[in-house]
């Protein structure tokens, strides 16, 4: 039975920063954070501190070569009063705000994204998908759409949560067996990613791997549909999806929950195990839908999780991929940054809107995370 992805729609987050101006932000707040957890500092220490913060950013960092633009759900970014920041309140707790609140922060504001993506009037579908690495609270903002909207149907909520950037592959496999069992075959289901990933930086951190991390995640919403039918205009179609684990690097990715938010580690070796391992991966990968990796891989384009511009790089060297094949996942970083679970369908949906891209081509797509994990699915353009 046949699976197919469509009806992709993404919303903005309320704000867009410029990287560079991002940048400035992450390095006063690091800056008044140190000072404030260390009184002793003297302004003149406070000021070649920022600098110090600022050079490090640009150096070990993303900067706007690499990205462009972010968006963000929070305000503080572009508060200049820092008394009166939400989440980031450092020069009275360098912390930050605890993770109690950054919750209501997230359950408020996803809530909104949730209304936004079903208005008043929508008929809900029969499952319903969420996805995030980001936030945690129950009921759920899915769970509370579907409270207040039912009128005498019941849709399935399910909590597919804390993947990481590859959790939009558990999320459709969970999708294709709904659609599988003989009495869910008809049934549609609705997947919503909701990364907040704005909420979860550490200002009292500043060594390079976290400077990275604030300089590469970015905030990202977007909704798709699963179902056994076609598609009306431009949808994939399922071939083959695939999950695996690599033996002996369970450090080198991970995110946990902290008093102050979610931290999250990412070693510099990811971009060189995943490119030990990528090719007999894409081999396990498409002999499930019956295919030759080095036949498909030579015609696909890529939709791979931009997990930085280094992963990008090793994957396309090691393939030997043409800049075509894997532009729109770069694109994707440039433009919207390191989304989370919501990049790869981000990625997706600029594919099936662009005519370059013809029907019937294949399309590979990768995921990473925590495991370390590589997910990812073969799929097939249709129109």
């Amino acid at each position: 039975m046949s699976c197919i992805l469509s009806d992709f729609h993404h919303i903005r987050p309320h704000h867009e920063i410029e990287q560079e101006k991002s940048l400035d932000w992450i390095a006063e707040a690091h800056a008044k954070a140190a000072c404030k957890n260390d009184q002793s500092i003297n302004p003149q220490e406070f000021h070649a501190f920022l600098t110090q913060i600022r050079e490090k950013l640009r150096r070990v960092g993303l900067g706007k070569e690499r990205i462009q633009n972010r968006g963000v759900l929070i305000r503080d970014l572009f508060e200049d009063d820092w008394s009166k920041m939400e989440i980031y309140p450092v020069e009275s707790n360098p912390y930050g705000s605890g993770f109690t609140q950054r919750s209501e922060f997230f359950d408020r504001e996803v809530s909104r994204i949730f209304e936004q993506f079903y208005p008043e009037g929508t008929i809900l579908p029969d499952h319903l998908i969420h996805v995030t690495c980001t936030g945690y609270v129950a009921p759920s903002p899915a769970q509370k759409l579907v409270s207040t909207r039912q009128a005498g149907t019941a849709t399935t909520v399910t909590h597919a949560y804390h993947m990481g950037c590859y959790g939009s592959i558990p999320a459709i496999r969970i999708a294709a067996g709904y659609a599988s069992l003989p009495l869910l075959s008809a049934s549609q289901t609705d997947i919503v990613h909701t990364e907040v990933c704005s909420l979860h930086m550490h200002p009292l951190r500043h060594h390079s791997e976290q400077l990275l991390v604030e300089s590469l995640f970015a905030d990202g919403f977007i909704k798709y549909t699963v179902n056994s039918k076609k598609g009306n205009g431009p949808h994939l179609k399922l071939l083959a999806l695939h999950e695996e684990t690599i033996p002996e690097s369970v450090l080198s990715m991970t995110w946990r929950c902290e008093d102050h938010g979610l931290s999250m580690t990412l070693s510099k070796d990811v971009p060189i195990l995943i490119a030990r391992a990528i090719n007999h991966y894409l081999q396990r990968l498409c002999s499930l839908a019956g295919l030759k990796s080095e036949t498909i891989i030579k015609k696909a384009f890529f939709a791979v999780h931009p997990g930085g511009p280094k992963i990008l790089q090793q994957i396309k060297e090691m393939l030997e991929l043409e800049s075509r094949q894997l532009e729109h996942s770069e694109y994707i970083l440039k433009h919207f940054g390191n989304m989370s679970s919501a990049t790869l369908p981000h990625i997706w949906e600029m594919m099936l809107q662009n005519s370059k891209v013809p029907a019937g081509a294949p399309i590979i797509s990768l995921a990473f995370g925590p495991g370390l994990s590589i997910a990812g699915g073969l799929f097939e353009k249709g129109i």
